[in-house]
């Protein structure tokens, strides 16, 4: 299998406030980094307790970008001086303080958007090819119409945890296969005497309504949806695609399905 040159880069970013939630720190990060180009990803390891930040965080750009991220060496980031130095994925000498940090058991899946494969191709060879080449632990590969009418494949593939995403990353640009994005984790509310109920935004769910629209459609077209129960369907469809529903977001897709149904004017039954 030829690989061709790396396109992405890593940083690390020392100096931030490790005292802060992770969602704020990650949030932070990538408006400090803005003006340097597309951030393709935000890592901050923390313990296996989840409650303690690491001293390092990581961000990743396009090849092209990643001068433009180091020449913010020494700026301020909410009152504190970051460190900014090049960090290769082959690079070690952080091992010591990564170590520890390293996942257990419990990772979280990451999703990631995948470009570069032949649009001729069937959706099947497609799925098997990135799978592959990315040693993706799943992937979602669907049509999808331009505003030009014309049919293009979207793939986004399923990455076990963070050493799964890192080394997706050094394998892009490889048989022109190139990581676009890897999805940030879902912000979780800050702990208060009132928990307020998981919202999502409408761009995510215009996100959601197309990345899963081709299979309800046919979903429901095949279990005729006035007969039975539409939300359980879509639900359930979802629920098999994706791992978010098993990181408590039951009731955002719930609410989705009910507004999938709305906007067809499907009948509830």
């Amino acid at each position: 299998m030829n690989i061709l040159c790396n396109s992405i880069r890593r940083i690390s970013v020392e100096g931030y406030d490790t005292s802060l939630r992770l969602e704020d720190v990650d949030e932070a990060l990538r408006k400090h980094f803005a003006s340097c180009g597309k951030i393709i990803h935000v890592f901050i390891p923390r313990n296996s307790d989840w409650t303690i930040l690491c001293q390092y965080a990581f961000v990743y750009f396009n090849e092209e970008d990643e001068e433009k991220a180091l020449r913010l060496d020494g700026s301020d980031m909410g009152g504190r001086i970051l460190q900014i130095k090049s960090y290769p994925f082959h690079a070690t000498y952080l091992n010591h303080v990564l170590d520890p940090m390293k996942e257990g058991l419990l990772k979280y899946q990451h999703t990631a958007k995948v470009t570069g494969y032949d649009n001729s191709l069937s959706l099947d060879i497609v799925r098997k090819e990135i799978e592959e080449y990315f040693s993706a632990c799943g992937s979602f590969v669907y049509p999808h119409k331009t505003s030009a009418r014309a049919t293009k494949i979207k793939s986004y593939i399923y990455l076990d945890g963070q050493e799964a995403v890192d080394k997706a990353l050094e394998r892009s640009g490889g048989l022109n296969l190139v990581v676009t994005k890897v999805e940030p984790i879902p912000k979780t509310p800050e702990k208060t005497g009132y928990i307020p109920p998981r919202t999502t935004s409408t761009k995510f769910q215009r996100l959601l309504y197309s990345v899963f629209s081709n299979d309800i459609n046919e979903s429901l077209a095949v279990n005729n949806h006035t007969s039975h129960k539409p939300i359980e369907t879509i639900t359930g469809l979802v629920s098999k695609r994706t791992s978010l529903w098993e990181t408590g977001w039951k009731e955002m897709f719930t609410q989705l399905a009910l507004d999938i149904i709305q906007r067809k004017g499907w009948v509830m039954s």
